[in-house]
């Protein structure tokens, strides 16, 4: 008999993961909320709370976005944590500063609930491509439980050690992103500026050794500024890269590049773009292009 599912946060990935488990045929539920109301229609059910969704499933992969979502969702009076039981398995999917996992865990585990750090890399179209990756970190035992679950959302789940150790390889990986679309970005600023058509570039650095999987895919989008109907919104990178810097910061390793990244991403937020296309980066770069005139 499959697992009883609840999904804590029907966004992109939750709302991806929920579907995909629906089509294997999991008894799939979540928090009654306006945007769930979809999930009756395709065959799964609402709960009232998040409470209630803990005490009637037997793994919950939480998907929330924001950590004000995590204290109302799993700390709050009707919250996971106090509906939590010893049958409880829970996956945390979502990016945050280990400190704040750490709690999470905690507090479940007080109830006799298993948590785990289980992040995803990858946008809600690599779940539905099968090109996602689940980080699987915390009780070997319960990882492996889990894992035939978390199979369905991404073919490549690792196990990778200990609780934590799934942010802190989330946390190398988004580095990597994004300031790959930094210098990515950087790199046609300044060819634009010196007077370069963009797609010449993009053409002679493509099969060169300077090369790169961001500039090849986010280059094209950069030399049309196109900026609409993203697959990766820039407000998925832009807490990502403060929780990289202050990881940094606590393990006291510098991050000069991470550190321009998060400040540039700052800066798109203040522009009002965090809804465009990652590679947006370009345009808060592109905007001090007048500086030392």
């Amino acid at each position: 008999m499959n697992a009883r599912i609840g999904i804590l946060g029907l966004g992109e990935i939750g709302g991806t993961a929920a579907r995909l488990l629906l089509s294997e045929e999991y008894a799939v539920s979540a928090v009654d909320r306006p945007n769930a109301t979809w999930l009756v229609g395709a065959g799964g059910t609402l709960v009232h709370d998040a409470a209630s969704l803990a005490g009637t499933c037997d793994i919950v992969i939480s998907a929330l976005s924001s950590e004000g979502a995590v204290e109302e969702a799993v700390f709050g009076p009707d919250g996971l944590v106090a509906g939590a039981h010893s049958a409880l398995t829970v996956a945390d999917m979502g990016t945050f500063a280990i400190a704040l996992k750490e709690r999470v865990r905690d507090a479940l585990q007080k109830n006799g609930a298993v948590a785990l750090d289980t992040p995803i890399s990858g946008t809600a179209q690599a779940m539905e491509t099968g090109r996602a990756v689940i980080m699987l970190s915390g009780d070997e035992v319960a990882c492996e439980t889990v894992r035939t679950v978390l199979g369905i959302l991404a073919p490549n789940t690792p196990y990778v050690g200990p609780f934590g150790h799934g942010m802190k390889l989330k946390f190398v990986l988004n580095a990597l992103v994004t300031n790959h679309v930094l210098v990515a970005a950087e790199a046609l600023n300044m060819g634009i500026a010196s007077g370069l058509d963009p797609q010449q570039i993009i053409d002679v650095v493509k099969p060169s050794v300077a090369t790169s999987t961001q500039f090849e895919l986010r280059g094209p989008l950069i030399a049309e500024r196109k900026w609409d109907d993203p697959t990766a919104p820039a407000r998925l990178v832009h807490k990502d890269t403060r929780y990289i810097v202050e990881h940094a910061e606590a393990l006291g390793v510098p991050a000069p590049v991470s550190t321009i990244t998060r400040d540039l991403y700052e800066r798109v937020a203040e522009m009002g773009l965090l809804e465009k296309e990652l590679s947006i980066i370009f345009e808060a770069l592109a905007a001090n292009n007048t500086l030392g005139k």
